[in-house]
C-alpha cells in the first residue's frame, strides 16, 4: 500500500514519462526470401511450348504432330528437367565459349538457378526444412563466389550482377542482437536529435527575420554618423564602401524574404486546397 502511494505521489523520472517512443519489433524476413538473398527476379521466362534442346534435335519429333510436340514440350517437364532447364539459361547468359563449365561466372549462374528453383519450392512449401537449409548453404557459397569476384575482377562483378540481375549483399562485419532496451535507446537519440535540429532551425529562423530591422538601423546609423562627422569637421571614420556594402546586404535580405513569403503563401494555398 506504501509503496503504491509513493508511486503515484512521485512522479517517474524515466524517459518513458518525457518522451512517447513506441517500439514494434521489426518483421522476420526469412533467408531464402529474394529480399534478403539478392535476387531481383524470379524464374525466367520460358515459354509453356517451347521444346528443349535435348529433344529439339531429334528428327522423328520434327515431323510430329502438335499433340505430340506438346508431351515433350516445357509444360510437361519433370521438375528436375525444368530446374535443369533454368540452369542452363542462366548460364547461357554469362558463358565465355560453348565449353565453359567451370568459370567463376558459369559457377555463380549454376548457383543462382539452383537457388531461385529452392525460392520458388519455398514458396509453395514453406515448411520444407531440407530445401530451407540448402538454399541457405547455396546463398552463402554465392557471396563467398561473388566476393571472391569483387576482390580480384571489378568490371566483371558489375556485368555478371547486371546479367543475372543480382544486387550483392555481403555479410555483415558486425553481428548484434536485436533488442527492445537498445532500439528504444537509439531512437531516443534520434528523437532528441529530431527536437535539436528543430529548435536550432526556428532560432535561426528568427535571426533571419530580425535581421533585416538591424540592417536598416545599421544602415542610417552609419549615415548620421558619416553626416555629423562631415559637418563636425572631424576625420570620417566611415566610408562609402561601408554604407554601400550594408545596402546591398539589406537587398539580398530583402529578396530572400520574398522568395520565403511566396513560398509561405504556396504552402497555404496548397493546405487550404
Amino acid at each position: 500500500m506504501l509503496r503504491r502511494l509513493t508511486t503515484s505521489i512521485i512522479p517517474s523520472r524515466g524517459v518513458k514519462q518525457l518522451v512517447n517512443i513506441k517500439w514494434v519489433r521489426p518483421e522476420y524476413v526469412p533467408a531464402y526470401k529474394q529480399e534478403r538473398s539478392g535476387d531481383l527476379e524470379a524464374l525466367p521466362n520460358i515459354p509453356s511450348n517451347a521444346i528443349p534442346e535435348v529433344y529439339a534435335l531429334s528428327d522423328e519429333l520434327k515431323d510430329a504432330p502438335e499433340s505430340v510436340k506438346k508431351i515433350f514440350s516445357v509444360e510437361h517437364l519433370g521438375k528436375k528437367e525444368y530446374n535443369a532447364l533454368v540452369k542452363k539459361e542462366l548460364i547461357n547468359r554469362v558463358r565465355r565459349h560453348q565449353y565453359d563449365e567451370n568459370t567463376a561466372e558459369t559457377r555463380i549462374a549454376r548457383i543462382t538457378g539452383h537457388i531461385r528453383c529452392l525460392q520458388d519450392t519455398m514458396e509453395k512449401f514453406p515448411r520444407n526444412v531440407k530445401a530451407k537449409q540448402t538454399v541457405q548453404e547455396l546463398i552463402d557459397k554465392r557471396k563467398k563466389l561473388l566476393k571472391f569476384l569483387r576482390q580480384y575482377d571489378y568490371k566483371k562483378f558489375e556485368w555478371l550482377l547486371e546479367k543475372l540481375n543480382l544486387e550483392y549483399k555481403a555479410h555483415p562485419e558486425t553481428y548484434y542482437k536485436l533488442s527492445r532496451k537498445e532500439s528504444l535507446r537509439k531512437l531516443t537519440e534520434m528523437h532528441c536529435e529530431d527536437i535539436r535540429q528543430n529548435k536550432l532551425a526556428d532560432y535561426r529562423n528568427l535571426l533571419e527575420s530580425q535581421q533585416g530591422p538591424f540592417l536598416k538601423q545599421k544602415l542610417e546609423a552609419l549615415k548620421f554618423i558619416k553626416s555629423e562627422q562631415m559637418e563636425l569637421q572631424l576625420p570620417v571614420t566611415v566610408s562609402d564602401q561601408d554604407i554601400k556594402k550594408v545596402e546591398e546586404q539589406l537587398e539580398d535580405w530583402r529578396i530572400k524574404d520574398e522568395i520565403k513569403q511566396e513560398a509561405r503563401k504556396k504552402k497555404r494555398n496548397i493546405l487550404l486546397d
